[in-house]
């Protein structure tokens, strides 16, 4: 029985063009076209090694490709014929060495050609945070850099994007607005979340008492509270407000004294204050 050329299962994937999905390891440095430059390793199948040249990575600029060890990146089997290259003068399988050649730049525009095609609003898909600014995160979807607004993260009031979830992760989101012109995506998560407020008479019974952080005091209107991530009530002035400590932040015990899910409102009463702030 004739045993199967390893690099079979590549030159056969170079052939139909597919795109692959795999995990940077390590980063090294080589010659594969001749000059030397950083690589990106990925393990393949049978024991192979796949390298991804730096031209082969990104068009954008990036420091290092160490920065993208342990990121699973798409690739394709690289295809010297788009670089206007003569196939048998480059070696994209080294067979002594068990080294196949990829490209990540190959597959994003493939997977981007493929979005832009297919792609609808209301679609739901993975992405990968790739970016993120103080009002929005950046995340990839098929090669495709979409606006990620930090108002349609969550429910909850988040204050920054910045370092909110590590770089890489996956997430599932909507897509919400696509302008083609622009080569502009906009996406939520939020929507896909259930909307706290569906459970609020549920979860916050009237006259019972609750755990609740103060977020912030407006003279004249009163202390508002948080009950739960995406659920704020409000509560009037106490008698006897603490004049100890700064309160924002704070824990405290309050009463519901209304609930109203469609308005999105619960009204209550502090009861508790902490101790460390009802010293004499």
């Amino acid at each position: 029985m004739l045993k199967q050329n390893p690099m079979q299962e590549y030159k056969t994937s170079l052939r139909r063009k597919q795109i692959h999905q795999g995990v940077v390891t390590s980063v090294e440095t080589h010659s594969p076209l001749g000059k030397p430059m950083q690589c990106a390793i990925v393990e393949l199948n049978n024991g192979l090694k796949g390298m991804i040249h730096e031209d082969q990575f990104d068009k954008h600029k990036f420091r290092s490709l160490v920065g993208f060890i342990d990121h699973k990146v798409d690739y394709m089997v690289l295809d010297v014929s788009k670089q206007g290259l003569d196939p048998s003068a480059r070696q994209v399988f080294d067979e002594e060495k068990g080294i196949v050649l990829l490209s990540r730049i190959q597959a994003i525009e493939e997977l981007q050609d493929e979005f832009w095609d297919t792609a609808t609003e209301d679609h739901i898909g993975e992405a990968v945070v790739s970016g993120f600014e103080e009002e929005r995160l950046y995340v990839t979807m098929k090669g495709v850099t979409c606006i990620l607004p930090i108002r349609d993260y969550e429910y909850d009031w988040t204050p920054s994007a910045k370092n909110l979830i590590p770089l890489g992760t996956s997430l599932t989101v909507k897509i919400k607005k696509i302008d083609r012109d622009k080569k502009q995506v906009l996406v939520s998560r939020k929507e896909l979340l259930e909307d706290p407020w569906l459970r609020a008479r549920e979860n916050f019974k009237v006259k019972d008492f609750y755990r609740a952080t103060i977020t912030s005091i407006v003279d004249n209107v009163g202390i508002f509270v948080k009950l739960a991530p995406g659920v704020d009530g409000l509560s009037w002035f106490p008698d006897k407000l603490p004049s100890h400590g700064e309160l924002v932040g704070k824990t405290v015990s309050v009463r519901i004294r209304n609930v109203d899910s469609e308005k999105k409102r619960i009204r209550c009463k502090i009861v508790h204050f902490p101790h460390e702030l009802l010293r004499d």
